[in-house]
């Protein structure tokens, strides 16, 4: 189609082949936005699509899960750990390993009459609950030939091993 020269073409003005009515084009509808469903300032917005609002109070991303089974779990341990400790303080666990009563007195005697000599030794009595810790010392008292005595012992190591001095 050519145009007369006294009208230019303009770009912006569609080339006229038909001159019948334009077909009429179907636009798509146009979507109206989710309604805020806050009230008030600072609502949230609701939208099954996510995006602002959609993590709001009531999602399950927010709740998480339950502390419920934590918070027992951990009394538990509490319970147990307490249970045990008391049993292993009632036990002795915790204390210091202490002479035996019986075995101190009967190793002082055999001490007294194989290295010094004295053979009548009687009611030897030594104070109870002597940790065995090497270094400690403590005083026993003893019967030698009637008259009573002090002899010192000084424990020499763990295994228990002791020293018994002299009888004065």
């Amino acid at each position: 189609m050519t145009q007369p020269p006294s009208q230019p073409h303009q770009w912006w003005q569609p080339h006229e082949q038909n001159s019948g009515p334009l077909p009429q084009q179907q636009y798509p509808q146009p979507m109206t936005p989710p309604q805020p469903t806050g009230t008030g300032f600072g609502g949230s917005f609701s939208s099954e699509y996510g995006g602002f609002g959609a993590f709001d109070d009531d999602s399950p991303a927010k709740r998480g899960k339950s502390r419920k089974p934590w918070i027992i779990s951990a009394v538990v341990v509490v319970v147990l750990a307490a249970a045990g400790g008391a049993a292993a303080w009632f036990s002795g666990m915790f204390t210091d390993e202490v002479l035996d009563q019986e075995s101190l007195h009967e190793g002082v005697a055999t001490v007294l009459q194989d290295s010094y000599g004295e053979h009548d030794v009687s009611n030897v009595s030594c104070p109870a609950d002597q940790k065995i810790a090497a270094g400690h010392t403590f005083n026993c008292t003893v019967d030698i030939a009637g008259e009573s005595k002090t002899v010192k012992i000084r424990i020499l190591n763990n295994e228990p091993e002791y020293e018994v001095g002299a009888p004065h």
